[in-house]
């Protein structure tokens, strides 16, 4: 309990009914300190559960939609980067900063933004700000995606898709008198760290549009 060698001494010599109860209910504080971190986890990963068996049974992957989708808070690191390997390091930064919210293993969904330049050139495959969502009520954040309308797909297998997917996205966009209106996103639902079979893997792309 974090008790000094006098306050253990002061115990010792003036123990009473009172001093027990106090005793006891400061260890009773302690211990609802050390579980909330425990309820929290479990229910982060009660919601990757369902959010799993969700995507599990679509049956309309690499199908775009336009949807609402509700502001969400994120933390991110500035840095370009490429192949796997670089988006992967960025995510291990991430991580290693000191908060405990911060699990591969939970409800944090992983992504990185689109660089805007590369972008321009019709080259979807160089990333920006690898980012990870956190709950609404979380405190430590870098930035809120502001509500709005997106252009969004999911497709299952290797990261290769993506190039050919933004493209076809792209061509839905301007044929439907949609504009883009912010920064796209490749979201990683199931990556390496939740399969070894690339096949499963699962990735959303969304692209945030107006009229």
């Amino acid at each position: 309990m974090n008790f000094s060698i006098n306050q253990i001494k002061a115990y010792l010599e003036d123990r009473n009914i009172n001093t027990t109860i106090e005793l006891m209910e400061k260890e009773i504080d302690l211990i609802e300190k050390e579980i909330m971190p425990l309820v929290l986890l479990k229910k982060d990963l009660e919601k990757k559960v369902k959010v799993l068996k969700d995507f599990q049974k679509i049956d309309d992957y690499e199908k775009i939609k336009i949807e609402k989708i509700a502001a969400r808070k994120i933390i991110f690191i500035e840095e370009s980067m490429s192949k796997e390997e670089e988006v992967d390091l960025a995510f291990r930064k991430l991580e290693a900063r000191n908060d405990s919210k911060l699990f591969l293993f939970a409800n944090k969904d992983m992504g990185v933004f689109i660089e805007e330049e590369s972008m321009k050139k019709g080259d979807y495959t160089v990333y920006e700000n690898a980012f990870f969502f956190v709950d609404d009520n979380e405190e430590k954040y870098n930035t809120i995606l502001p509500e709005g309308y997106f252009a969004t797909l999911v497709y299952k297998g290797g990261y290769e898709k993506s190039q050919p997917l933004f493209e076809k996205m792209m061509e839905f966009i301007k044929k439907e008198g949609y504009t883009i209106n912010g920064s796209p996103m490749e979201i990683y639902r199931l990556d390496i760290h939740g399969t070894a079979e690339k096949e499963e893997f699962i990735t959303e792309i969304q692209i945030p549009v107006k009229k």
